[in-house]
Parts: C-alpha cells; structure tokens; sequence
C-alpha cells in the first residue's frame, strides 16, 4: 500500500515537472521526434520539398503570446501566485455613476422679460432659460436663488451661489456695473445692448445719416443714455423727450414723432407685442460701448475660470446649433445676441 501511494505521488510529481516546462515553452519528455515537429509545424501551401521539420517564427511566437493562467492552474503547478494589490482592479458593475456636479445660479427675478417670476413664483425670463440650457449643455446640475440687485455680487462673493446670469452688464468706461468689482471673472457676452430706431410701419424710410434727420423728430426717454446719443450723432435732429419709455413708444405709435430711439432688446420685445404693432425696427444698430455698454456678461469668482470656460464654450453651442436662436424667439422678435 504505501509502494502504491509512493508510485502515485511520484507520477505527480513528473507530471507537474512536465506541465511546467510545457507553461515554459519547451516539449514534454515522453513526445517522439516526429510528434514534436507535427506540434511545431504550421500547415503550408504545396510546394518545394523540404528536408526536416519547419522552425516556429521567431516574430510569430512572440506576437501570440500564451494566454495567462488562471490562479488555480499556477496553485496545481506550483507557480508563485501574483501579489493581488499589484493586480487591476475589475469595475464593479452594479456601481452607480457619479452624479452631476451641482453649481447654484444667482439671479434677480425683478427684471422681465430677463429674469422674473411666474404667477407659480418660479423664476423665468431669458437669463433663466438660457441658464438651464448652459449647465445642460456642460452637465452639471443647477438650482437658482432669487436676490435683490444689490445684493447678488455680494452673495456670489460670499460663496451662496457659483454663477450671477442677472443681465449684468460688462463694466466699460462711463458704464459702471457691479460686475467691476475685485475677485470677479466674466464670460463673454451672451447677449448685446446695442441703441436702434424704430418707426411706423408704413412710415417712409430714412437713411440714418446726421443730413437725413435733420429736422425730423425723434422720441427719447428723458435722461437715458439714448437721449444723449442722439444728442451727439444727430445734433439737427429734433428731441421730442418723454418721461417714460413707455410714453416715447406711445407717442411714436400715434404718430407724434418720427421715429424713436430706444434700446434695441426693448424694441424688439414692444414690436412683437400688440401695443407695438404699429411698428417696426429699422436701420442698423448703434453699439458704441462708451454709451451702450458691451453686452451681459456670466459673472463668476477668481479662481472658477474652468467653470467660466465651460461657460463659453457653451454657449458657442448653443449659438451654432439654433438654441440661443430658440430661446431669445420666445421673449423677443429677434436674435439679442
């Protein structure tokens, strides 16, 4: 009995000796000549005789590697097994994906058709719109807080919010804006304030030329920055200066001035309306930033420009695929970018 179990454990030792140096590349001990070279050859196309078994590729055996053993092959052959914190862990499948990141917007809500609340007391408005398509578009998950005007650089400042879209102007010479404060960034601008006419709509065209109003009345909002605009480019026009926005658009609409000047984005909200009917936009636009700024801006903390970035190129999206087009057609009669 024990010649038998020492036979046997002697087998297996030959026969784990024999598989080992098989793992190694070399041919078992008990393989005949002619076997070997069947194990080596690869199946040729008829041709030349050739004397004696084909050689293996060199370059073939080392481009085919064998595949690796499992753990419990190497524990049958005795082969030292891998340290496992030096193996790549496997992705757990039943993982849940990493949720969106989360940034807060800061807004006023006091300021339509920009931003301002629903009779629900949601906010809406352009900025608002335009915000959920940006963090859409980068990703990310965002939530709105409402604050007064004076206090939204302060609230950002303090870490309340990650972003103010508020219609907050790029700062220019002689066009304060709260965004000039220190510790701020600004995207570019998502959209322009540009200074346009409007006039009847059967009314006949007049060049915007200095010579070509001259004489003609023009409606201006008392004290506005378009008022004295029109005071500098078309000195020989004649002002018809009203207290309101609202009352130069009326007297426009009755035909009590020739054209009015106004701002461009309030022009093309008041032309879609039936109040403004009556009228239309003409002429270019009048973008001098000294008197009309250089347009909204996304205004963020120093140290938040991968953000800003994200922002920008955002928006170049939505600008080239239709979306910004989109939105500004649900508040305005044109694009405002």
């Amino acid at each position: 009995m024990r010649f038998l179990l020492y036979v046997n454990m002697v087998a297996i030792v030959l026969l784990a000796g024999a598989l080992a140096r098989l793992y190694e590349g070399e041919s078992l001990p008990w393989l005949e000549q002619g076997e070997r070279g069947a194990i080596a050859e690869a199946p040729v196309e008829p041709g030349p005789a050739v004397t004696g078994p084909a050689e293996p590729d060199p370059a073939e055996t080392a481009a085919e590697p064998s595949a690796p053993l499992t753990v419990e092959q190497m524990m049958a052959l005795q082969l030292p097994l891998p340290n496992p914190a030096r193996m790549p862990a496997e992705p757990d499948a039943g993982a849940e994906p990493e949720p969106p990141r989360e940034i807060v917007i800061l807004t006023e809500g006091a300021y339509p058709p920009f931003n301002y609340r629903e009779g629900s007391g949601a906010l809406s408005g352009f900025d608002v719109e335009l915000a959920r398509a940006l963090c859409e578009n980068i990703e990310v998950h965002c939530t709105f807080a409402a604050k007064p005007w004076d206090r939204l650089v302060p609230a950002l400042a303090a870490g309340e919010g990650d972003a103010v879209i508020a219609s907050m102007l790029i700062p220019a010479s002689g066009r304060e804006s709260p965004a000039s404060s220190p510790g701020l960034i600004l995207s570019d601008r998502y959209y322009s304030t540009p200074g346009h006419f409007a006039a009847r709509r059967n009314a006949v065209p007049l060049a915007a030329t200095p010579s070509a109003l001259a004489g003609r009345s023009i409606a201006v909002q008392a004290g506005s920055i378009h008022q004295a605009y029109v005071s500098m480019r078309f000195p020989d026009a004649k002002l018809e200066i009203f207290p309101s926005l609202e009352a130069a658009q009326q007297a426009l609409a009755e035909g009590k001035a020739h054209l009015l000047f106004a701002d461009r984005n309030m022009l093309l909200r008041w032309s879609a309306s039936p109040d403004g009917a009556c009228c239309r936009l003409v002429g270019p636009a009048y973008g001098d930033a000294a008197y009309f700024g250089k347009g909204a801006a996304i205004v963020l903390r120093k140290g938040d420009e991968k953000l800003r970035d994200d922002f920008n190129v955002a928006l170049a999206a939505l600008i080239a695929d239709g979306t910004y087009a989109r939105i500004s057609s649900g508040y305005f009669s044109g694009s405002i970018y």
